[in-house]
């Protein structure tokens, strides 16, 4: 379809084209979801970043032991995202693949990621929704975010409707534009991923900061400090008034009589935990500190204020706070993006990243390069 830019490959190439691995990673939550996806990505088994772009996500949470792919129909960027990785000696796998036939077995994959991807189909996310369903072992959990109708959107989309008005009124001819994505709300993606045999476990709007960035078209111009835009962001983001923000999110599970515990990884969670908890948690877990993080109506909330675009912190020594070893922070990671400091041997440990995801995420906000 002629009028369909949504799969188009050139549109993407160009669309990628001034930016590399690591602009993207030193964004850090330019795009405000990293508290949805540290809390709820599995700690045990594999996972897939469907539409991964240039791996961000992939190679961070790959740093953090996750063992995690990162898939994408666009073959030249993956071509480019690999020789960076080989560059920088990171080992996470990338595929060029198209997510509504991925090259994963049935009922094998602990995690299934999809940021902002499912929204360029045109006919719909369906196909799409049901190989992650398809491929997501009893207990996977995913992760999906589309474009929510924000402030910013619902105001351009008036003012669209009021110039096609006029030009009726005056006789001009409409053309239609060229379709690129849909914009869902929480209750619409809830819908549409209940539909592919998924249960949701929790949902909701994020993300207000970037709503007043594309109101500058992304440029980040009017994110000043003392600005207005912040103010909001800070002050509603864990609130419900964070239905204005940019995102609407999802958490499902694979729901199954018998499941793989997010805490421990075994396939001894009961389907009647997801009663409880919103994601399965063994008995034996039950008693494990950690498992409070995951009661049911517990939405991941930012705990700290927005640094906003802080300037590139070089590595330094610092001392870890759960083994009180020395360090040397990360080049391109930093601090990793946790107000508490620990050391690369702890945060590979699931407990520790689980409980740094949950309780130390540090919100840093910084413009893009293009």
């Amino acid at each position: 379809m002629d009028n369909d830019i949504g799969q188009n490959i050139a549109v993407w190439n160009d669309s990628w084209k001034d930016s590399d691995p690591l602009s993207e990673i030193r964004m850090w939550d330019f795009y405000g979801l990293r508290q949805w996806i540290l809390k709820y990505a599995p700690r045990y088994g594999k996972i897939v970043e469907a539409g991964c772009g240039y791996g961000r996500y992939v190679f961070y949470l790959g740093r953090l032991a996750l063992d995690i792919d990162g898939v994408d129909f666009c073959e030249p960027l993956i071509g480019l995202v690999k020789k960076w990785k080989s560059d920088n000696g990171f080992k996470e796998n990338f595929l060029a693949g198209n997510i509504t036939d991925l090259p994963y077995p049935n009922e094998t994959l602990s995690g299934y990621i999809s940021l902002g991807v499912i929204e360029h189909f045109i006919n719909g996310p369906g196909p799409a929704l049901a190989e992650a369903y398809r491929i997501l072992r009893p207990g996977g959990i995913a992760i999906i975010s589309t474009p929510s109708v924000s402030f910013n959107v619902l105001m351009r989309h008036q003012k669209e409707t009021l110039k096609n008005i006029v030009k009726r009124i005056i006789g001009h001819k409409i053309e239609p534009a060229p379709f690129f994505q849909y914009w869902y709300r929480p209750r619409r993606l809830r819908n549409m991923v209940k539909a592919a045999g998924m249960k949701i476990v929790n949902s909701g709007s994020a993300d207000i900061m970037y709503a007043f960035c594309e109101m500058r078209n992304f440029t980040g111009e009017n994110l000043r400090k003392g600005s207005f835009a912040i103010w909001c962001s800070n002050t509603f983001e864990n609130t419900p008034v964070n239905a204005i923000g940019a995102q609407a999110v999802t958490i499902s599970v694979k729901a199954a009589e018998v499941m793989h515990c997010f805490l421990c990884g075994r396939k001894s969670a009961r389907y009647f935990s997801l009663s409880k908890y919103d994601l399965p948690i063994c008995d034996a877990c039950e008693k494990n500190g950690l498992a409070e993080h995951y009661l049911k109506k517990r939405k991941p909330k930012l705990k700290l204020p927005y640094l906003m675009d802080p300037p590139l912190k070089p590595p330094s020594r610092e001392t870890c706070e759960f083994c009180g070893k020395a360090y040397m922070t990360d080049v391109i990671f930093e601090d990793f993006g946790f107000s508490k400091k620990a050391c690369p041997g702890c945060l590979r440990i699931p407990g520790i990243n689980i409980l740094l995801s949950n309780e130390y995420v540090k919100p840093v906000w910084r413009k893009r390069n293009k």
